[in-house]
């Protein structure tokens, strides 16, 4: 049920649940594979002694035994683990022996496989049976996961209950969580997302504030998205410069060369298409794979049925059996049958929760495995029937989506034409999705076509082409001997896939990379002792823990993401996102009282855990993190991004990261200490390299189901939680806050601001009293000014006398009052100024001029405010 989950009602940690659900994933998954290969050992028995026909079956149920060997391996591992982490008696060192049993018998399993292979060729038909070593593998295997098993259950709170009678205390808190008060009675200034708009109107704007010695007055500088570039920028300059981007300072000159940062010049280009298309060829190669792999198996198994004969003949009762079609409807048999008892139940006494929950658990997974089982077995001879009704020559759309397959020049083509399109696509819906608001109603029907249209039909061009491919393999095993009999297939997968494993992950075979670097180059400064600015070397590792501490007494740089997860029991309905916040002492979710303690981890101890080189949570890994906007997963955006999702994480438009759960290894001591010694060291090293996020993680993202039990999370924008970065500025309890905004806000409706003031009393309690009515601009030719302020109260805490109070700045990038006239004169050329959309992202100089100048402007219009200065240097 909702919200009565172990996790929610803190009888087990979040790290419990997650390691407890990836342990029955994997063993879900071993057990899958076994039944697999229990039709193909049956055919091999049944074909003994016969001179031919049990070679095909018997390889194939070798193949299907060596991922079955993988899949056992690491569920025995993570029962180890699970039975760790609980630490509970000394059942650990006894689940240790069990996990080298399983070991064991999996290398004895790899020997009788590569025994086995060679039997079976022109000769007799063997056994799937090595004798002696065969029931030595099974013994060991046995006797490991007996011993497993009752480590699971010596271990888990029935077994503490019924062997100890100790009944184990609930080891997770909902409590408030602790501030450090470092911010306490301080200023905080929050830099709003927008892309390059906003980090040109932040630079305008801190570049005031520090004149006014604001900037340094501040406790916390809070970045997001756009913003986050600059607030980067200003705090690493710092070490070195201690008036940063000062007006004629060289590194603003060279700030200025950078407006196109994405892609200045060539090589830029050449280099972000080689991103595009390194993502997209591991992507098609992990599908490919994928559904060759399902094509041999189902392909075989549909032969042996005699559901297909040659010519794809379907008969859907061969042998006039239901058998065939019994077997593919069971599960949802079972699944409907397991909801048909509870209401019957239900109708004629009270039914216990336990047994309900029984039924709704074997009810759940029936379903979850019994619809992929319809559709294969179903659904592919239903497809092939269809497909072979299709006329020889016919110029209609199904015969094109067969050349996309065919192995032919006309099938290359057609592939080619197929990655054109679906690149054409994506950026069509990119130009929709960067559109913030649209008016008249040529924009509307251009932005529904974009947002709507363009996405399903990507979506669906890639679903029916996956479709055609697997049908076409199927129909190929399972009528025609050559690809039965070609087992060098396998091997060119298996290397496909190690050498995808080894050289590449989730998250290098994403754009994050690239994005990392050209922020880098663009914006991290330093100035030289000669005078000169020159960007910082992209090989040095800017460590969070390091970098984003306070410089010369000023304030420290805290970014702000999200983690998108999909967990009803968490978060609110479309929401789908909680807040991740990097900070140079702490790390990690800070979201509101539904979610147990222990979300937040030491920085310095999760960088290492992150990468043994310490290049995931660094500075500039922050500042593209949180401008992750175009990713498959948005969080409180996935409304207007579900649609493309998976055309843009097939097209590798992925700008968000895997990182590790801040949940998990969440310890009073380091987790992941600094190692010393060669041997140590090396271990750390691959362990590291193993542990990064492999396909799966990809399929998390295409699907759209991350958890918050998962070991990692997928973390983006921060603006896809709040663009403002006002809540989590609050959240710290400030005495004042400066909030810069440049979102693109339809005019006089402010929602950005409307959304954080909902969140921030949604989820901290915080009433923020701010009318912006003084910046609306109606049926004025301008708004009477670009600032607002207000109060914010928070929640009265145990033994405070009386609320907390935060005073609010608000500055936002509108036309008002009376600009320099550089400034009326760009916004008389630029009707969208200043309001640019955030899919331009190449701005030249006067561009970024502008946006600069109108941010200085409106900061010094708040600072000159009589009240306003009164109120912000009185502190």
């Amino acid at each position: 049920m909702l919200g009565e989950s172990d996790g929610t009602r803190g009888d087990a940690t979040i790290e419990q649940v997650g390691r407890r659900r990836t342990f029955t994933s994997t063993l879900q998954l071993a057990i899958i594979l076994a039944i697999v290969q229990a039709p193909m050992r049956s055919a091999v028995g049944q074909a003994a002694g016969a001179p031919l026909g049990c070679a095909a079956p018997a390889r194939l149920s070798l193949l299907l035994d060596a991922t079955f060997i993988m899949a056992y391996i690491y569920a025995a591992y993570r029962a180890y683990k699970y039975v760790k982490f609980l630490d509970r008696q000394s059942w650990t060192q006894i689940a240790a022996v069990g996990s080298w049993l399983v070991l064991l018998a999996a290398a004895l399993d790899v020997a009788e496989d590569i025994r086995l292979w060679s039997d079976f060729g022109s000769g007799p038909c063997a056994d799937l049976s090595a004798g002696w070593l065969t029931w030595l593998m099974r013994a060991t295997f046995l006797v490991g996961a007996v011993i497993l098993a009752v480590c699971l259950l010596a271990t888990s709170r029935f077994g503490q209950r019924k062997w100890y009678g100790v009944e184990p205390a609930s080891p997770a808190t909902f409590r408030r969580a602790k501030r450090d008060n470092k911010d306490a009675g301080r200023l905080v200034i929050t830099c709003s997302g927008g892309g390059i708009r906003s980090a040109s109107f932040c630079l305008g704007a801190l570049q005031l504030l520090r004149e006014c010695e604001l900037y340094d007055k501040a406790s916390t500088v809070i970045g997001v998205s756009g913003g986050g570039y600059m607030a980067a920028a200003f705090h690493v300059l710092r070490r070195t410069c201690a008036d940063p981007f000062s007006p004629g300072s060289p590194e603003l000159a060279r700030l200025r060369r950078q407006t196109r940062y994405l892609l200045s010049g060539g090589r830029a280009m050449f280099r972000a298409a080689l991103s595009v298309l390194f993502g997209l060829v591991v992507n098609l190669l992990l599908i490919g794979i994928m559904l060759r792999a399902i094509a041999w198996v189902l392909g075989w198994f549909l032969a042996d049925q005699k559901v297909i004969t040659s010519g794809l003949h379907v008969d859907w009762r061969p042998d006039d059996s239901w058998y065939f079609v019994g077997l593919s409807v069971f599960l949802l048999a079972v699944s409907a049958l397991m909801f048909l008892i509870e209401k019957v139940w239900d109708r004629w006494a009270r039914m216990p929760d336990s047994v309900r929950m029984i039924l709704n658990w074997i009810g759940n997974l029936t379903l979850r495995y019994g619809v992929p089982v319809a559709v294969l077995l179903l659904g592919v001879p239903g497809g092939l029937y269809l497909l072979g009704k299709i006329p020889d020559g016919s110029s209609d759309l199904p015969s094109l989506l067969l050349a996309l397959v065919d192995p032919t020049k006309q099938g290359v083509a057609s592939f080619g034409a197929l990655v054109v399109v679906l690149i054409g696509l994506g950026k069509s819906v990119w130009n929709g999705l960067t559109v913030e608001a649209a008016t008249g109603f040529r924009q509307r029907l251009l932005v529904f076509a974009r947002t709507k249209l363009a996405p399903w039909a990507g979506s669906a061009i890639i679903v029916v082409a996956a479709i055609i491919v697997l049908l076409r393999w199927t129909g190929g095993y399972a009528t025609d001997p050559s690809y039965q009999e070609d087992w060098n297939v396998a091997l060119v997968l298996a290397a496909i896939a190690l050498a995808i494993k080894l050289l590449t992950d989730a998250n290098r075979t994403s754009l994050h990379s690239f994005y990392r670097e050209r922020l880098s180059r663009a914006f991290l400064v330093t100035r030289k002792e000669n005078g000169a600015a020159v960007a910082l070397d992209y090989h040095l590792r800017l460590r969070y823990s390091d970098w984003a501490k306070p410089v010369a007494g000023g304030p420290q740089l805290v970014i702000a993401g999200v983690a998108n997860v999909d967990d009803p029991d968490f978060v609110p309905t479309e929401r789908d996102c909680v807040p991740f916040v990097f900070d140079p002492e702490q790390i990690g979710i800070v979201g509101d009282r539904s979610l147990p303690d222990g979300g937040r981890r030491v920085t310095d101890d999760y960088e290492r855990e992150a990468d043994v080189l310490k290049r995931e949570v660094t500075v500039p890994a922050a500042m593209a993190i949180s401008g992750a906007a175009f990713s498959p997963l948005t969080g409180r955006a996935n409304a207007r991004t579900r649609p493309v999702r998976l055309l843009l994480a097939v097209l590798n438009a992925r700008l968000g990261v895997w990182l590790p759960n801040p949940y998990w290894n969440n310890r009073a001591e380091a987790a992941f200490p600094d190692r010393h010694g060669f041997v140590p060291k090396v271990r750390r090293y691959v362990g590291s390299v193993i542990d990064k996020p492999g396909p799966y993680r990809l399929l998390h993202e295409a699907v759209g189901s991350p958890s918050m039990y998962e070991r990692r999370i997928y973390v983006t924008d921060g603006g896809h939680y709040d663009n403002l970065g006002l809540v989590e500025a609050l959240r710290r309890k400030p005495a004042q806050v400066i909030v810069i905004d440049a979102s693109n806000d339809v005019e006089d409706r402010f929602t950005a601001l409307a959304e954080a003031i909902a969140t921030a009393r949604m989820d901290h309690g915080i009433e923020v009293d701010l009318d912006p009515s003084p910046m609306i601009r109606g049926t004025k030719p301008r708004a009477d000014r670009a600032w607002a302020y207000g109060v914010a109260t928070h929640p009265r805490e145990d033994g405070e006398e009386k609320p907390c109070t935060t005073e609010v700045f608000f500055v936002k990038a509108v036309l008002a009052g009376h600009l320099e006239w550089d400034l009326e004169q760009y916004a008389v050329e630029h009707d969208d100024f200043p309001r640019r959309t955030t899919g331009d992202q190449s701005y030249d100089e006067w561009d970024f001029e502008a946006y600069r100048s109108l941010g200085y402007s409106i900061a010094r219009s708040l600072t000159d405010h009589t009240k306003a200065h009164a109120r912000l240097f009185e502190m």
